[in-house]
């Protein structure tokens, strides 16, 4: 597998077979720390990282894109994918210990990291990833561009907005929260939007009616967003390209799109 393994597997891909009885994580990392003679770091969640390099600049924030290189590996030395050719990568497109570890990696730096299962894809097996895995990842940052971030600040800097963030890099704005129940992932929700670029396109829009949508065939942005609000809640989604149609875009929408959506949330 050629793909950079780290994400880019989402959060489609979480199905597959749980395996029998693994070795206890803990026991494993350890063993392949000793083995490697690593001096690492650990973290609450209980990633494990060296640094080889520093780096230098800034650390990445959640809408910054990495362009790095990569092997992927079991602690047994089996190679699961390589990255040699620098690709850029989202950080909150990856597995929660990566999401994790690229946030600490400046440009130019280098590092090791130890990711047990609960942060990686868990008791799953996805793709050649198999179930339970301890996972090992050399990473290379040759760069970091905050171009889509900064797209953002200057939006709301341009609409004098007062703007919360989720952990995702998504920027909301709430005029009404509504009532105190909450949609879920499974609701069906009944909403008037409009939805635009930053540069104040229009590229889809309800018309005359409602639309209803559930709530999981959804972009992720409208995922996390729209549970946000109540019942007759109205407010702005601030979404980055991760979060809603990624590089490639769709009819209207080009690439590496930032979205902008009034939302009023009618019903679930």
């Amino acid at each position: 597998m050629n793909k950079l393994l780290i994400g880019l597997l989402t959060l489609v891909l979480i199905f597959g077979c749980k395996d029998d009885e693994p070795r206890d994580p803990e026991l494993v990392i350890a063993d392949y720390i000793a083995k490697e003679g690593l001096n690492v770091t650990t973290t609450a969640s209980g990633l494990r990282y060296e640094f080889q390099e520093e780096g230098t600049g800034d650390l990445p924030v959640s809408n910054s894109i990495l362009s790095l290189t990569f092997t992927q590996k079991l602690p047994d030395g089996e190679i699961l994918s390589v990255g040699t050719t620098p690709s850029d990568n989202y950080i909150t497109n990856q597995i929660a210990g990566l999401q994790e570890g690229l946030r600490l990696m400046k440009a130019g730096s280098k590092a090791t990291f130890i990711i047990p299962p609960n942060i990686g894809f868990g008791n799953l097996r996805v793709g050649d990833v198999p179930a339970n895995s301890v996972l090992i990842y050399e990473i290379e940052v040759q760069a970091i561009s905050n171009r889509i971030q900064d797209e953002i600040d200057q939006y709301i800097e341009d609409n004098s907005l007062s703007v919360s963030e989720t952990p995702e890099g998504l920027f909301y704005v709430l005029g009404e929260e509504g009532g105190s129940d909450r949609p879920d992932i499974n609701s069906f929700v009944e909403i008037n939007y409009v939805g635009r670029l930053t540069n104040g396109e229009i590229f889809d829009q309800t018309q005359d009616t409602p639309a209803i949508f559930a709530l999981k065939n959804l972009i992720r942005g409208w995922q996390i967003g729209i549970p946000l609000m109540g019942r007759g809640g109205e407010g702005i989604l601030i979404i980055p390209p991760q979060l809603a149609y990624g590089r490639d875009g769709r009819t209207g929408i080009p690439g590496n799109a930032v979205l902008i959506f009034d939302i009023e949330l009618l019903d679930f």
